[in-house]
């Protein structure tokens, strides 16, 4: 073999190997961004391999270790850890606030689907969307950030937040944890309720009660039953109680997302209407009923529909979040964030809806003064 046929050969092995370089660095891959607890952080990207040294800040976390391939689940995954203390963090906001991300979907445009909401599944994220609890501080309700901490690596949906002692407790649609500084957590065991179907306990929240006491209200569905009725029963010490009583009064039949608040010498009790798909309010001077329940009218026709309704009753001012959504043909469901509408305690109109400013698309959840 003739030195110029040789160099002809070689020149073609290596502009094969450039090409093969090229085609690799322009291939499109899922990078993870998780923390220490191996919980995502943000949303996964899909990018070109040669973008990986411009896609892996993330802000408010520190990189703690280089991208490395996981093969089972054909992604690149990098770790990370908060910059600040999120306990301190938490502590000096004036509200707090829980919520749930999916994030195996991304954000367009200020809207996320999330095609396995109809099906109710809370597993490993194959299904559910990787469902990541989110926790959101701010000095107004009106616009939260994401709180830049180690989350729990459970799917979450629906979560709702309570501090007793030095414990801040979060329960959730079919689950129970409890933190102390918002990095290290602790999962605690729920038993489910005789006579219940347990896969349709749905949006468990805590209530302070006027007796000083703590309560969990919760959507329940009996056995053979197609209907979800409220039912309430006793919290302390991450120990919910086993006692559960019926919210009574002229609650819909089919009646889903409770909120609960005591304030101005009664209690509010707020809903969903899974029939009609519109929210209801009601007041009563006991914890448990009778509650004289009223629908809640607002324009909402900009969305398909809207559910799990938290009021902060502040100053005279009852301020409603609520989750705002569309369901398409193919059953994917488009959700557009956190809205909230006001009133005054003793009105009956209600302010046009307006969404809640924050980084993520957030989703039903909780927002307290702190």
């Amino acid at each position: 073999m003739s030195a110029v046929t040789k160099k002809i050969r070689y020149l073609i092995y290596f502009g094969l190997v450039v090409v093969i370089f090229i085609i690799c660095l322009m291939h499109k891959t899922t990078i993870r961004f998780i923390d220490e607890n191996g919980a995502s952080i943000i949303t996964d990207q899909n990018v070109r391999l040669i973008k990986f040294p411009f896609v892996t800040h993330v802000n408010g976390y520190k990189q703690v270790s280089g991208i490395h391939y996981i093969q089972q689940d054909h992604q690149f995954v990098a770790k990370y850890k908060p910059e600040k203390n999120p306990l301190k963090q938490v502590k000096a906001a004036h509200f707090i606030g829980v919520t749930f991300q999916p994030t195996t979907v991304p954000i367009t445009k200020g809207t996320q689907s999330d095609p396995f909401i109809l099906s109710r599944q809370y597993d490993n994220g194959s299904r559910s969307g990787r469902d990541t609890l989110r926790i959101l501080i701010g000095e107004s309700y009106k616009k939260m950030k994401v709180l830049n901490a180690n989350y729990p690596a459970v799917s979450v949906r629906d979560p709702s937040i309570m501090k007793q002692g030095n414990k801040y407790y979060i329960i959730y649609t079919r689950g129970l944890m409890s933190t102390t500084d918002f990095n290290h957590w602790e999962q605690i065991n729920w038993s489910s309720v005789p006579g219940f179907d347990y896969s349709q306990d749905w949006a468990p929240e805590f209530v302070q009660g006027h007796d000083g006491k703590d309560y969990v209200i919760m959507s329940m569905q009996k056995k053979g039953n197609k209907h979800h009725q409220i039912m309430i029963t006793s919290f302390n010490n991450g120990k919910i109680g086993k006692n559960w009583v019926e919210i009574t009064g002229n609650l819909p039949i089919n009646t889903i997302d409770p909120n609960l608040q005591y304030a101005n010498g009664q209690y509010y009790l707020f809903c969903k209407n899974e029939n009609t798909r519109k929210l209801v309010m009601g007041t009563s001077n006991n914890l448990t009923g009778p509650y004289k329940m009223e629908r809640v009218q607002f324009d909402s026709s900009k969305y398909g529909s809207i559910e799990g309704p938290e009021a902060i009753i502040h100053n005279g001012i009852i301020s409603l979040v609520f989750d705002t959504y569309d369901t398409q043909k193919n059953g994917t469901v488009s959700f557009h964030g956190l809205h909230y509408v006001e009133r005054n305690v003793n009105g009956n109109r209600w302010s046009k809806m307006k969404k809640i400013n924050s980084s993520i698309v957030t989703r039903h959840g909780q927002i307290i003064l702190n």
